[in-house]
């Protein structure tokens, strides 16, 4: 788009008479709208479309201009709510690894960064990559293939492992596993990430026991600058799947491709968490289980009740539960906070039953989310904190269940279900679980509170508790130290939502005086553009080892992007 046609303080003027003058007279407006339309070289039908977008949509005000496309123009890249928009050199759709192999060929012709997107599912600048050629494997890079057991070592068990393309979803990769009667070994509370886009980030459920989905890889498949393919595992003393003496040096679907075996520590800790920073990821070998149920049990309890539970370490209930978690709301009554405790416990494949909810109150919930944009409105309005909190204590009220206990098929559980479906944002933080969780947790709940009091500000949702096991992956947030996290999620569209989050990790992360295992990190795909270089540094003991390695494999910068500058990581 050339704005250069235009004056910028011009451009704006029109478009905000054409804004607040919808009803004047007719031939002056078209006159605007079509000097409008020149100006970004597209036609007036697509500007009036941005002016009833921004008259409809409070967060585009006032215009950018980025949203009116011109005609022959790439259209603008957006993530899930609508953040985070860059304006491509072009798209690419692989639908092999021959393709991928291309992609990176002609980057290097063409002189551009490439990227690759997903879901969108990042509310962080990870995939914000301006002029570059944007990769999106999501519509037909989504192939699952058994594991070749005659390369395998001896011993190994390819029943337990299966190898997936880059492009498919959780949710999808689970029906595949499904129909093989399988199961992911733990997962994420959503599942409409591509299974790439939540690997490399690092996402995670819960359990004392699990550690983040990119944990269970075996294996890595990586196409580097140069067009070099690699499959990454760990080095030959760290029970690696692939025997060199029997790889073919291709895989069964490529076998023009020529694949270079890299068993080497260094790079698979440093690939599996990455954020797409080393290369293109074509396929994953996971680690799965036989299908498996779990039995759930919600109970609406209060945040100071259930405190004790996790004052001595390590807490017992971690030990009694193999999924435990807690959703909490940040503002009190009365001294207590409401909160509902989940209990989740691993069984073997059973019939389902029980529910979560009554049909009245499935019914309710579902009217709740149709409808959180009309909420979003009213909070917006009421802005208090009594309405807020009771706004909170309301949707906690619909999660205990009313037929306990649940049982149903693993991903069924895990997920959260149609609260997934609600435009909602997040800041995820993590810290030591077993450096005073409590305290860390109160002093969350109190800087939430002293930021509602101190400006007005307030978060429409509960936050979510969870604990994970420690992760080898060099720059996983769940690095070097067993984990609890604490996820602030939020309604989207609520005011001063960013400035609120950034507040919360000012007070709690760049107040904190702790470091490398003992810090308070923030989630990759849940950051918001708040960590910095010198968190990354202060906060990974390994950044180090996994800098290394991205200068190994990304010399040229064709993996940099706006997230790779913003971190200094070529410094």
């Amino acid at each position: 788009m050339d704005q250069n046609r235009v004056d910028p303080a011009y451009a704006e003027e029109l478009f905000l008479w054409i804004l607040e003058k919808p009803d004047d007279d007719d031939k002056l407006r078209e006159e605007k709208l079509r000097d409008l339309a020149i100006a970004f070289d597209t036609d007036p039908r697509a500007v009036l479309n941005a002016v009833d977008a921004v008259a409809n949509k409070a967060s585009l005000y006032p215009p950018t201009f980025d949203f009116i496309v011109p005609k022959d123009a790439v259209p603008t890249w957006r993530n899930c709510i609508d953040e985070q928009p860059c304006v491509p050199l072009e798209y690419s759709y692989p639908a092999s690894l021959s393709d991928l192999v291309g992609i990176v060929a002609d980057a290097v012709k063409k002189k551009a960064p490439v990227r690759a997107v997903g879901s969108g599912h990042s509310f962080s600048d990870i995939t914000n990559s301006q002029d570059a050629i944007l990769v999106d494997p999501s519509k037909s890079l989504k192939q699952v293939f058994p594991v070749d057991p005659s390369i395998l070592y001896a011993g190994t068990d390819p029943a337990n492992a299966i190898r997936a393309q880059c492009g498919i979803t959780v949710a999808a990769f689970n029906r595949v596993l499904d129909a093989r009667s399988l199961g992911l070994i733990n997962m994420g509370a959503y599942d409409g990430q591509t299974i790439s886009g939540a690997l490399s980030t690092g996402t995670h459920g819960s359990g004392k026991n699990y550690g983040p989905m990119s944990d269970f890889l075996l294996s890595i498949v990586l196409v580097t600058e140069n067009g070099k393919v690699y499959q990454i595992e760990p080095s030959p003393d760290s029970a690696p799947i692939t025997d060199p003496a029997k790889f073919a040096g291709h895989l069964p679907e490529a076998p023009d491709i020529a694949v270079e075996l890299k068993q080497d520590n260094a790079w698979f800790n440093a690939a599996k968490v990455a954020m797409g920073c080393l290369g293109l990821i074509y396929s994953y070998t996971i680690r799965v289980q036989p299908a498996f149920s779990i039995s759930e049990v919600r109970t609406m309890t209060t945040w100071e009740d259930v405190k004790p539970l996790l004052s001595s370490w390590p807490p017992p209930i971690l030990d009694n539960t193999d999924h435990f978690e807690l959703l909490i709301n940040p503002y009190d009554e009365g001294e207590h906070h409401k909160c509902v405790k989940v209990e989740r416990m691993r069984k073997a494949l059973t019939k389902p039953s029980g529910a979560r909810l009554t049909k009245l109150w499935q019914w309710l919930e579902e009217q709740s989310v149709s409808h959180s944009q009309a909420l979003v409105a009213l909070l917006n309005t009421a802005h208090s904190l009594w309405f807020t909190r009771s706004t909170i204590d309301t949707a906690l009220g619909f999660l205990p269940d009313m037929e306990p206990p649940y049982i149903d098929i693993s991903h069924n559980v895990l997920t959260l279900g149609v609260e997934n479906t609600v435009k909602a944002w997040a800041l995820e933080l993590h810290f030591n679980a077993a450096d005073d969780c409590v305290g860390t947790i109160d002093k969350v709940l109190e800087a939430f509170k002293s930021i509602g009091n101190d400006k007005q500000w307030f978060i429409a949702g509960p936050l979510g508790i969870r604990f994970v096991k420690s992760s080898d992956a060099f720059i996983a947030p769940q690095a070097g130290r067993f984990t609890c996290t604490v996820e602030c999620d939020m309604l989207y569209g609520i005011n001063n939502a960013k400035a609120l989050l950034g507040e919360v990790k000012k007070r709690i992360c760049d107040q904190s005086t702790l470091t490398g295992s003992d810090s308070i990190r923030i989630h990759w795909g849940l950051d918001w553009g708040y960590t910095t270089a010198d968190d990354v540094r202060k906060w990974y003991p390994d950044f180090g080892k996994w800098q290394a390695v991205y200068r190994e494999l990304n010399t040229t910068g064709m993996f940099d992007n706006v997230f790779t500058k913003r971190l200094r990581v070529r410094e």
